[in-house]
C-alpha cells in the first residue's frame, strides 16, 4: 500500500502539464489556480487514504493544486502515506492529531492555522475518490460560467422539526435575521427545509469561509452540511450543484459511536 506513491503514473507527464495548466488558466482564470485540497482523515483507515491520495492524484496534475491533510488520530499506514506522496509530489502539508478531535476543530486548523492563500478551497472526507481526470477542469469552467456561485457540491435537502436547531441558528455569529425557509416535508409535516452540499465534498471561495468564520467554532462533527448551507443563505451567498468525476459516501460511517457524530453539541 505505501508503495503506490512510487508506482503511480502521474496525471500527465510535466510538459503536456505544463501545458494543460496554461490552456485552462486561459479558458477559465476566474479560478486563479492552484487551488487548495483539504482532507480530514480517521483511525484504522489506511485503505480509504490510499485510495483517495492515488485517484487524486492520477487524476489531477499536483501543480494545480496543494493539499493540506488533517490526520485525527490514524494509524502508521495512513502516515507512511502521506510522508510518501509528500516527499514525490512537493504540494502536501500535514497536520496531526494524536488524540481525536473529530472533523470541525480540525477544519479550522486546516484553514487558519496558516492562512489560506488560494482564491477557492476544497474540503472532502477520506471516502471521496475521483473518478475522471477532467474534474478540475469541470469546475474550473463552472466557477467561469457563474462567478456569482460561491460554493460548489453535490445538492441535498434536509427537513428539521426541532426548535433546538433553530434557536442555534440564532445564535450564530454568521446569522442575519432571515427566517429559516419553510415547507411540507416527505411526511407531511410543516417543518423548516435546509438546501446544502454534502459535506463530503464541496469547493467554496476562500474568502467567503473567511467571512463566514466557517467552521462555526461550536461544531464538533454532526451537522456541518447543512449548517453551511444555511450559513451561506443567511448571508445571500449562492451555492450551485457539482460533482463531476466525484464519489463519496460509500464507506461505513467513521467513529459511529461517538455523540459528537450523531448529535449538535450545545
Amino acid at each position: 500500500m505505501t508503495g503506490n506513491a512510487g508506482r503511480l503514473k502521474p496525471a500527465l507527464r510535466t510538459r503536456d502539464a505544463q501545458a494543460a495548466t496554461q490552456a485552462l488558466m486561459t479558458v477559465a482564470p476566474a479560478i486563479k489556480l492552484p487551488i487548495t485540497i483539504c482532507v480530514v482523515c480517521y483511525g484504522k483507515h489506511a485503505d480509504l487514504a490510499e485510495r483517495f491520495l492515488s485517484t487524486l492524484y492520477r487524476c489531477t496534475v499536483p501543480s494545480l493544486f496543494s493539499l493540506r491533510a488533517g490526520l485525527n488520530e490514524v494509524e502508521p499506514a495512513t502516515h507512511r502515506l502521506f510522508a510518501n506522496y509528500a516527499a514525490r509530489f512537493q504540494n502536501i502539508e500535514t497536520f496531526v492529531e494524536p488524540r481525536n478531535i473529530f472533523k470541525d476543530p480540525l477544519m479550522r486548523r486546516l484553514f487558519y492555522a496558516r492562512p489560506l492563500s488560494t482564491r477557492w478551497t476544497t474540503c472532502c472526507d477520506d471516502d471521496v475518490h475521483f473518478t475522471h481526470p477532467d474534474w478540475l477542469q469541470r469546475l474550473a469552467l463552472r466557477i467561469e460560467a457563474k462567478p456569482e456561485v460561491a460554493l460548489w457540491g453535490m445538492p441535498h435537502t434536509l427537513w428539521r422539526r426541532d426548535q433546538f436547531i433553530l434557536d442555534w441558528i440564532r445564535a450564530a455569529k454568521w446569522y442575519r435575521g432571515l427566517p429559516c425557509l419553510r415547507g411540507v416535508d416527505p411526511q407531511g409535516n410543516e417543518a423548516a427545509k435546509f438546501c446544502f452540499a454534502a459535506g463530503g465534498f464541496w469547493a467554496a471561495r476562500t474568502d467567503v469561509l473567511r467571512q463566514l468564520d466557517w467552521p462555526d467554532p461550536r461544531l464538533v462533527q454532526a451537522n456541518e452540511d447543512f449548517l453551511l448551507g444555511e450559513a451561506l443563505r443567511q448571508n445571500q451567498f449562492q451555492f450551485g450543484s457539482f460533482y463531476h468525476g466525484i464519489r463519496m459516501h460509500d464507506a461505513p460511517r467513521r467513529n459511529p459511536d461517538a455523540a459528537q457524530v450523531r448529535e449538535l453539541q450545545v
